[in-house]
């Protein structure tokens, strides 16, 4: 083990366990949550850019035995999505999708972008466009992720 690593791996888990500014208290301590996606996606889309995806379910509420999610989501579901700068891999911003009844589609969409040290946002005005795009995965109540694909 390179001497450093220990120095790298103290100084990753301070940045998961620190509280960062602007985000809302129901979101915070997100990547300790279940990762959806099992590497980085780097695959273009409506939100281009390496991405991590995450939820606030465990695997065994989020998904059946047949590796299909258990949709649709129950209210209080939230998928939080990294957008991250290419080059540096930098979190630039979060676009949350917040499940607010168990009926089918029925989320609340905001999205925080990077300011400083923290984040800066909160409930998306035109969730229609969210809303529109999103109707392609209808069959998983709206989202296109799926659990522990490339």
């Amino acid at each position: 083990m390179k001497a450093w690593m220990p120095v790298l791996v103290l100084a990753i888990v301070g940045i998961v366990s620190a509280k960062v500014a602007g985000l809302p208290e129901k979101y915070q301590g997100y990547t300790g949550w279940t990762r959806a996606n099992v590497a980085k996606i780097t695959a273009a889309g409506a939100h281009p850019s390496a991405k991590d995806v995450y939820v606030n379910l465990t695997a065994d509420k989020l998904v059946g035995t047949d590796g299909k999610y258990k949709a649709p989501f129950a209210a209080g579901t939230v998928f939080i999505k990294e957008r991250m700068d290419p080059d540096t891999l930098s979190v630039t911003t979060l676009y949350v999708m917040e499940k607010k009844s168990a009926r089918e589609g029925d989320w609340e969409w905001s999205v925080f972008e990077r300011d400083g040290n923290g984040f800066k946002g909160g409930v998306f005005a035109n969730a229609a466009m969210c809303t529109g795009c999103h109707q392609e995965a209808k069959a998983s109540d709206l989202v296109f992720t799926q659990f522990g694909k490339r």
